[in-house]
């Protein structure tokens, strides 16, 4: 992909900036930054197709029931390589140790511990697109490979030295930069309209916020998947927000993370996936219940 027609973001580190950040224009001479053009980190070629697949292999899987055609998508290797550019020597070689740390596993994984989803944190980019005429913003949720990234000082290189590195991410999609947030605007029973921008399924989260107890029974069903899930919100309490993460398979009260998981009554949280493209939501009862919102981003191949 063009990678080197766009702006990409590791951590702290912005990569390819001497294009300005404008969206399918970026290369064009008009949007050169000048005075980063020998000053900055490049990424001039990404590889994002390496997706392994997981299938059921042994004999004892197929004996118990599996089927032998079943396979899953599991890791995407995302690789890139570039140039690391400075103005003297000095500042190469900090940028280069810089790198070291913006891709050392032990650096992501203390700089993840507060983020959702933990130990992975986001690599964003955006790739052309003709459908909305301008760059496309994604994501994919990723951690290093190797614990470093390679680049090798050589006698004569100048202010400039190649440099490659490797993340994995395992969750395979790319994700829009965007969030949707779609609010249900029935909660009493009719139909509300929730659209997947993506071309793969995706996992919201849905967030209700109360405004005094709930109905001992509530059911939230996506008539289009066919799927459906109950629970008794009757322990609820006025201004008190809860979460149903369906990535998690979690439901929990947002202000302390007290578990709600015990509430259920039906069904499972992981069923409630939203396909590709519109999806049909109901909600059963509106009682004690200010608002129901499903927060997610377009999930793609």
């Amino acid at each position: 992909m063009g990678a080197y027609r766009h702006q990409a973001t590791w951590r702290q580190t912005t990569f390819n900036e001497g294009l300005a950040d404008v969206g399918a224009t970026a290369d064009d001479p008009a949007n050169i930054v000048e005075a980063k053009l020998n000053d900055q980190v490049t990424i001039d070629e990404l590889n994002l197709q390496r997706v392994s697949a997981q299938d059921y292999r042994e004999l004892r899987q197929y004996l118990e029931g599996a089927e032998p055609n079943e396979a899953y998508e599991g890791v995407r290797a995302i690789t890139g390589s570039g140039i690391i550019m400075a103005t003297n020597r000095a500042t190469l070689e900090d940028k280069s140790w810089l790198l070291n740390e913006q891709f050392s596993t032990a650096a992501c994984r203390l700089a993840s511990a507060a983020l959702d989803p933990k130990g992975v944190l986001p690599f964003d980019f955006k790739r052309d697109t003709t459908a909305e005429g301008t760059a496309k913003a994604l994501r994919f949720y990723a951690r290093p490979g190797p614990a470093r990234p390679v680049w090798i000082g050589r006698r004569g290189e100048g202010f400039s030295r190649p440099w490659s590195f490797q993340l994995v991410a395992f969750d395979p999609f790319a994700y829009d930069l965007p969030q949707t947030q779609t609010a249900l605007g029935n909660v009493a029973g009719g139909a509300n309209a929730v659209s997947n921008p993506g071309n793969m399924y995706t996992r919201p989260q849905i967030r209700i916020t109360f405004s005094g107890a709930g109905a001992a029974a509530v059911t939230i069903t996506n008539t289009t998947t066919g799927q459906s899930f109950q629970a008794n919100l009757s322990t609820s309490a006025a201004a008190e927000v809860w979460i149903i993460d369906v990535a998690r398979s979690s439901f929990y009260r947002l202000s302390d993370g007290a578990n709600r998981y015990s509430t259920r009554l039906a069904g499972f949280i992981a069923n409630m996936y939203l396909q590709p493209g519109a999806n049909n939501i109901t909600w059963s009862s509106a009682t004690g219940i200010t608002s129901v919102r499903f927060d997610f981003r377009g999930a793609y191949a």
